[in-house]
């Protein structure tokens, strides 16, 4: 064959590739979205991906069915996003843990949590409250807590929802911040978990603020401080942790991925459409009341990126320097 006639051949399945990928994505979406919750459903993470899809179908003009696919502390599903087929009709809606957090503590993670994905939008995070049974704990302060934590280590118990879950992981962190050393009692979910310090079977928890304020009022337990770095609108009596001497940040983000590869127009589309919902009255409404700290701006995708690679920098030194074992 010759050189004119490849290099028009060429010519032409080249410009044929790119009118077919420009007209799908002229289309784009044209059907229902699958939007991926990698937890069970009723938890906080899950009620906060509703209230975003809502508001995200109804900029993009199409149905987002949100489907629980929990397990392995939210491996199972992110791994199914991870294989998905990288069109925009599947993506993830996760926090910190899958992303940032669980890569280094398992060794057999099946996906890489940086090069099988690409960012959309960070929705916000959740503030993390340090929670106390008043019948296990006098203090009624951070500061008294902490010295009379010092001054018996080991007397008191935490619970997480798990060994290398976000709670066992800000816990520790918080424990190495203030130098106290509390005994670890995992629990099989979030709701056993809260459920020991209500019963007094524990004496302390770190938990999201949102979980927390109800069972307040009842008098069950206290809550001694909250990690945000100022005091929560819905929660204004909550002192932060910083303003009582601990300056540290608990939260973990929450936010969409899709799975790599996903023709970059998609991806562009759908970070100015998600980032036109943050700056939404009625959706950033929402999202508090659903637990979550919307950001106040939107990040575009380039700056995603160097989001999640900091945030996997991060709390993989936390990890390192609390030494957080997983037997796996």
């Amino acid at each position: 064959m010759e050189i004119s006639k490849i290099l028009s051949f060429s010519l032409k399945t080249c410009l044929g590739f790119c009118f077919a990928v420009s007209t799908a994505f002229a289309e784009y979406p044209d059907k229902p979205i699958k939007m991926i919750v990698p937890y069970p459903a009723g938890g906080g993470t899950d009620n906060v991906a509703r209230v975003f899809a809502k508001y995200l179908s109804e900029r993009i003009k199409q149905p987002i069915t949100v489907e629980n696919r929990g397990g392995a502390s939210g491996m199972v599903g992110t791994e199914f996003v991870a294989r998905a087929a990288p069109d925009g009709y599947t993506m993830e809606y996760t926090v910190g843990d899958t992303h940032s957090v669980i890569p280094h503590l398992f060794p057999k993670v099946r996906y890489d949590p940086l090069k099988d994905f690409v960012p959309v939008v960070v929705v916000g995070s959740m503030p993390n409250a340090l929670v106390v049974n008043t019948s296990k704990v006098s203090a009624t302060n951070l500061s008294e807590f902490i010295q009379t934590a010092k001054a018996n280590p080991g007397k008191y118990s935490y619970s997480t929802w798990g060994v290398g879950s976000g709670a066992h992981i800000r816990t520790e962190a918080f424990n190495e911040k203030t130098d106290l050393k509390m005994l670890h009692v995992p629990y099989q979910g979030s709701g056993p978990s809260f459920a020991a310090v209500l019963g007094g079977q524990v004496d302390v928890t770190m938990v999201p603020l949102s979980m927390a304020t109800g069972h307040e009022k009842g008098g069950a337990v206290r809550i001694l401080g909250v990690d945000t770095t100022s005091r929560v609108t819905d929660s204004p009596d909550v002192p932060t942790f910083t303003e009582q001497g601990v300056p540290i940040t608990l939260a973990f983000w929450q936010g969409i991925l899709l799975p790599a590869k996903t023709p970059r127009p998609i991806i562009n589309y759908l970070n100015r459409e998600a980032n036109a919902v943050l700056n939404d009255p009625e959706a950033r409404a929402s999202l508090i009341k659903a637990g979550v700290i919307p950001r106040a701006n939107g990040m575009s995708v380039k700056e995603l990126d160097a989001y999640m690679q900091n945030e996997f920098n991060r709390w993989g030194q936390v990890i390192k320097t609390t030494n957080i074992k997983v037997d796996q």
